[in-house]
């Protein structure tokens, strides 16, 4: 005798079918990256592994283009555990609600790359991940962005070069102080406005990342690039710790693996740079590097900045300071070793 099924059986069987283990779930990923960058490289390759590891169980839905908005959005989204559960967030806005993370954005505080990259993972993360789970959001890892620099219409190679220029700066406390340490004016706008604004003369120039710079048509107006590498821009990696904390634990650790490592992302994202910037100066942009002698000048100007911002910011502020010169004294020790 052939089963039979009323009209209410067959629905609770088909709600059964696409609730049952097998699936196919989504998660969504807010971050910032145009079409053909490398951090558009980078969140295709956390997408690629996720799928790959879960063989199709789960697919990642990137919103990476602004699609809901500024990185604040994206933040506030995140931290309510709504519309995104894992972001590339800077860690400008993720001092929204850990202040002391400006101190990261000291003017320079770091004086190579492989020195970034051994403070930032053998000694700063770990202490960070304790105090940013307090505001309920999992740090995964450091995302790179690479150092600042200044561009201007006319060469910066001196402190006493910016005074009184009109400079755009990524606002923080700590850029800030940079800029009037410096005597410099202060226009804060936009990012999207930068290029108008130095077409009209509204400024004179600003502080940009390399890939940033060139990409957002900066040099057409403002053609000399000073490498000062006076501050190294960083994002983190957060999840949502309600959403993270109720995976399960071989879930967690594929979606931990899943991110690329941020030591392959910095030398990535700098080796993707290099050939952008010889085409610039073909077309006439200017490079400057700072010697010795104008390096150690800006370093005597901006000396007293850090314990200013601490005074500013507190205690946490304080503790993330400690943290780093250990670790820049640890890589100063181990290097000497090397050698």
């Amino acid at each position: 005798m052939k089963p039979q099924f009323t009209i209410p059986a067959l629905f609770a069987l088909v709600l059964c079918g696409l609730t049952s283990p097998g699936t196919a779930e989504t998660i969504t990923v807010g971050g910032r990256a145009a079409p053909n960058t490398p951090g558009d490289v980078y969140w295709q390759k956390f997408a690629d592994s996720v799928t790959t590891a879960t063989g199709g169980r789960t697919k990642v839905r990137l919103l990476i283009r602004g699609e809901i908005g500024p990185e604040e959005t994206q933040f506030a989204h995140l931290r309510r555990g709504r519309r995104v559960q894992l972001a590339g967030i800077s860690t400008t806005t993720v001092s929204q609600v850990l202040p002391a993370l400006d101190i990261l954005r000291l003017p320079f505080l770091f004086d190579s790359l492989d020195e970034v990259g051994y403070v930032l993972d053998q000694h700063l993360k770990a202490p960070l991940q304790a105090m940013l789970l307090e505001h309920d959001l999992v740090v995964i890892d450091w995302m790179s962005a690479g150092w600042l620099n200044l561009y201007a219409k006319v060469p910066i190679l001196r402190p006493d070069d910016i005074a009184h220029q009109r400079i755009r700066i990524n606002a923080s406390p700590a850029a800030v102080l940079f800029m009037q340490t410096l005597n410099a004016d202060i226009v804060p706008i936009s990012f999207s406005e930068i290029v108008t604004a130095l077409q009209t003369g509204l400024i004179d120039g600003g502080e940009q990342s390399t890939q940033l710079f060139l990409t957002g048509g900066m040099g057409k107006f403002a053609p000399h690039y000073t490498r000062t590498q006076h501050a190294f821009l960083t994002a983190l990696i957060v999840a949502n710790r309600g959403w993270f904390e109720g995976l399960s634990d071989s879930d967690r650790e594929i979606y931990r693996r899943a991110v690329p490592s941020d030591e392959w992302y910095r030398h990535y994202f700098s080796a993707q740079n290099e050939p952008l910037l010889r085409r610039a100066i073909a077309d006439g942009l200017s490079v400057h590097d700072l010697n010795a002698e104008d390096r150690a000048a800006w370093r005597q100007r901006t000396r007293t900045i850090a314990a200013d911002l601490i005074a500013e910011m507190g205690p946490d502020a304080q503790q993330l300071y400690d943290i780093i010169l250990e670790g820049k004294a640890a890589y100063a020790a181990q290097r000497a070793d090397i050698n």
